[in-house]
Order: C-alpha cells, then sequence, then structure tokens
C-alpha cells in the first residue's frame, strides 16, 4: 500500500508547532466559542451529562457539567432555569433534608453562581407523607415529589425549582451553565428551561429547553478501524462519557474551518488494563475478584505500556469525505472516516494524498501526580464511604469528579494552522483491541481558534513584511541552511528547501 511522503507529514507537524510556539507567546487569546457541533453528543451544549427524556436533562450517580460560551455585549445578564437535587437515595435524600443539608449542585453565569432547590424544598413533606409505617423507607404510594422525568418535567412547567443568577457582565465571552462538583450513590440531578435575560431582551440558548436529546451520531461519525460503528458510553452511572475494556473506537467530526490557527481537545485519561495498585487487580466482567498480577500501575512504572494499545485525539484532512461509488455510479461504501495505517500515514488511494495527520496520544491516568486517582479498586470488596463497590473497569463518578473539581486536569490538545479554508476531521480513537481491562473516560470536547495579531485569519502575502524562518519543530532559526524550513511573512505561511 501507497504511505504519504513522510515530509508532508512533518510539514503538518511543524505547523502545528509554529502555532503552538508563535501564537501562544504573541498577545491574543483562545476564544471558547466550540466549533464543533453537538460537542457534548447534544446540540448547544459541550461538557457531558447523563441522559436526556421527556425534554429534561439529568445526571444521576455523577458530578458533572454542562455549559455554552455566548459572545455578549457588556450589561447586566440573569439565568434562570428549574432545577432540583436528589441527595442521594430516596429515603437517604430525605434524611439530608431533614437535616438541613444543602445541595451542592448550582447554575451558574460568568462568575457567579446559585446552589439549586433540594427536590423536598418545594413539596409539603413530613415523615407520613415519605416515609413508610417503619420509617426506614420510602412511601411510594404518596411519595410527594417528583420520582422520575416525566414528573419533573410536569413540576418545571409550573415554574417549581427555579434557580437564578445575575452577572455584571464586562462584553466579550460569557460562560453559563449547571454543574455538580461531586455525588454520592443514588444521587439524581434534574434541570430545564434555561433562559437568559440581558440589556437587550431575551437572548437565545440554543437547546436551552432539552427538547432536542442525546445522539452521538448527529454530526459525529464512528465508525472505527474495522469498519464497524462503536458509539461512546453515554448512561453509565457519572457524568462523562468513556469506552472501556477491549473494544476500539473512533469518534470523529468533519468541521470546515477558514484560514487560522486552532485547537482540539478533550478532558480525558486511559488506564492501560486494570489496577491502581503495585501487584494486584479487580477482575474483569463480573469476576469481582482480587487477581495478584501485573496491575495498569506496574506497567505504567516499569514503562511497559504498549504505543500501540494507547488512544489518540488526532486532526487530518486526509480522509475521504464522499461516498465511494463503483463503475456504475453505485455507492458500495458510505465510511466517512479512513483510519490511518499501523505507521500513521495516510491512504492517497483512498483520500487526499497530500494531506495531513497529527495525533497526540491520551495523557494516561498516572501521568499527573495525585495523592489519591480516581479507581474501581478499594482495598475491600465492600462499598466505599461514597456507596459504591468494586466495578469491572472504573467507576465513572470518580473520573467525572476529578475532572470537574480539576478542569485543567487531564487535557488534552492539538494545535494546528491552516492556512487556507480546509475541512479537516478530528476525534478521539483507539485502534487496537488489546484484549485488556482499560479505562477511558472523557468529557468536553473543545475546537477553539486563536484569537489575536499573530493569528492567520488571512492568508495574504505582505511583501514588506520581516521574513521569519522556522524549523519543523516551530522553532525560529535565524540562519536557515541545508534543509527545509517554514517560511512566515505576514500572515502567509509556506515550506521551502533551502540549501
Amino acid at each position: 500500500m501507497k504511505k504519504l511522503d513522510f515530509k508532508k507529514t512533518i510539514l503538518a507537524l511543524g505547523l502545528a508547532a509554529l502555532a503552538a510556539g508563535g501564537a501562544n507567546a504573541a498577545e491574543g487569546y483562545w476564544s471558547n466559542i466550540n466549533l464543533l457541533k453537538n460537542p457534548a453528543f447534544l446540540p448547544g451544549w459541550s461538557g457531558a451529562l447523563t441522559a436526556v427524556g421527556e425534554g429534561v436533562g439529568e445526571v444521576y450517580e455523577g458530578a458533572f457539567e454542562i455549559y455554552q460560551v455566548l459572545d455578549l455585549p457588556e450589561g447586566e445578564y440573569t439565568l434562570k432555569a428549574n432545577a432540583f437535587q436528589r441527595m442521594g437515595f430516596p429515603v437517604d435524600a430525605y434524611k439530608a433534608y431533614k437535616e438541613n443539608k444543602a445541595a451542592k449542585a448550582y447554575i451558574f453565569l460568568g462568575d457567579n453562581k446559585t446552589v439549586i432547590a433540594n427536590l423536598f424544598d418545594h413539596a409539603n413533606v413530613s415523615d407520613e407523607t415519605v416515609l413508610n409505617a417503619e420509617g426506614n423507607d420510602v412511601n411510594w404510594d404518596s411519595y410527594p415529589v417528583p420520582n422520575d422525568l416525566g414528573a419533573s418535567n410536569t413540576e418545571f412547567a409550573k415554574g417549581e425549582y427555579e434557580a437564578t443568577v445575575t452577572f455584571n457582565h464586562p462584553g466579550g465571552e460569557l460562560r453559563l451553565g449547571i454543574a455538580n462538583p461531586n455525588s454520592v450513590a443514588g444521587e439524581w440531578v434534574a434541570f430545564d428551561n434555561f433562559k437568559l435575560v440581558g440589556p437587550a431582551g431575551e437572548v437565545a440558548i440554543e437547546n436551552g429547553d432539552f427538547s432536542t436529546g442525546l445522539d452521538a451520531n448527529n454530526g459525529w461519525d464512528n465508525t472505527n478501524l474495522d469498519g464497524a460503528v462503536k458509539t461512546p458510553d453515554m448512561n453509565k452511572s457519572g457524568g462523562v462519557f468513556r469506552k472501556t475494556n477491549a473494544s476500539i473506537y473512533n469518534f470523529g467530526q468533519l468541521v470546515s474551518l477558514p484560514a487560522g490557527t486552532y485547537r482540539f481537545g478533550v478532558q480525558a485519561f486511559l488506564r492501560d488494563g486494570a489496577g491502581n495498585s503495585e501487584g494486584w487487580y479487580v477482575g474483569v466482567k463480573g469476576e469481582w475478584a482480587k487477581t495478584e498480577g501485573e496491575s495498569a500501575w506496574d506497567r505504567h512504572v516499569a514503562g511497559n505500556e504498549p504505543a500501540e494499545n494507547k488512544a489518540y485525539i488526532y486532526v487530518t484532512n486526509g480522509w475521504d469525505t464522499d461516498d465511494i461509488k463503483d463503475e456504475e455510479g453505485n455507492v458500495i461504501d458510505t465510511k466517512r472516516i479512513k483510519p490511518v495505517s499501523d505507521e500513521y500515514a495516510l491512504d492517497p488511494d483512498f483520500g487526499n494524498p497530500d494531506g495531513f495527520y497529527i495525533q497526540t496520544p491520551i495523557k494516561c491516568i498516572f501521568d499527573e501526580d495525585l495523592d489519591v486517582y480516581p479507581d474501581n479498586e478499594p482495598a475491600e470488596a465492600g462499598v466505599t464511604a461514597e456507596g459504591y463497590g468494586w466495578a469491572d473497569s472504573g467507576w465513572e463518578y470518580q473520573s467525572a469528579a476529578c475532572f470537574v473539581s480539576n478542569p485543567d486536569l487531564y487535557r488534552n490538545y492539538i494545535e494546528f494552522t491552516l492556512t487556507e479554508p480546509t475541512e479537516v476531521w478530528v476525534g478521539l480513537k483507539k485502534d487496537t483491541n488489546p484484549g485488556n481491562q482499560y479505562w477511558n473516560p472523557f468529557r468536553d470536547f473543545t475546537l477553539t481558534e486563536y484569537i489575536g495579531s499573530d493569528a492567520v485569519t488571512a492568508i495574504e502575502a505582505d511583501e514588506n513584511a520581516p521574513v521569519e524562518y522556522y524549523n519543523l519543530q516551530g522553532i525560529r532559526v535565524a540562519n536557515p541552511a541545508n534543509g527545509i524550513y517554514l517560511i512566515k511573512q505576514g500572515k502567509k505561511v509556506t515550506k521551502s528547501y533551502i540549501k
């Protein structure tokens, strides 16, 4: 099979390095306006949640954050939403309410936030209306508060459980949404009807009523290396998506971008196999047994994590975007994503032979220096203090809490520069099925543009601008000789061989 010329591949890497070195050093900023369609597999919203039903969003047993960023003029803005939090399983949540334990989840607007209502705040409740005769469980016949999304929708339509937050916005990008920093077993948050009002009246919020729900295929192509479709797991406990155990996957999206400098990223980690501890791990798929042997931690410490087992984020303009047809014009393959070969070069027989491909591995869970790592393996098989026991892959409530409480932790980025309008694929993929117990939770896909004097917003040759030379690692070179260099003049970037 023919391979893409190596020089073309390193050109793309050089452009990415130039973006990372030059753009970040100049005055400017990364716009937080997300350029992806359905970045959380949900129109309008970024981050991650568990499910949408009856036109109501929810997260069960998990920390989470969903948000939108709008570019708005200066002025005072007010965000309203209907939302409540059940503080654990029903009987535990009621007891927490009686002990005056406030909810933890909150809606936010800019730098301000307001804690949402406890589920029992808007109901006439007593032990007689909530508990059974023995006082140790919920009396479902007279349960006076919502216990599903249909009932939540009914209460929200009445205006119940409304939360409000106001922010004096200086102008520019304004972030809004809802979040829960941590959770316990049985905890439940439901929310709906986000409305934003500013100096000029109501501001449109896309899908603020969650009338359109989760759909991993809306804007995304989930075709993996073997041609099968593998969508992310979205209904696990916890406010993150995930893939786990021993499957390959590829969540990609085709985006049309003008010339400019961009950054694609996701908050995620990969644990290559089971086990956060030395010398043991918990068995997979219901074995629930503590097994002595090499753990993921052991492999990381020894440096034995195979490169081919890693997950990657990527950007490329080399994959085909058209249907494959036979000689009579009949469509024989509608696959949009063409995975690269083992050497990560492009197949010119399929797509763009002059294309580029850039990838970066998802961080290992142990790449960050933490006192306690997200885990599914307490030392004993019994439940943890949060109410969970062993799982066969990873408890998402722990990874979600880690991500939401530490928004800059486990961030994975690729920066790249386009010198002309280009269609590019961006995504997250894993090309091998190692047959082990890996764990890859992720949230918050982002595609943002660099805004500043050094951003490539228009490619126009400036004959009077000074000429700058960079090597293919993006490092500026004063006196280039005998090699391939990136030549930057004004807003134009080219490649040339210099003797």
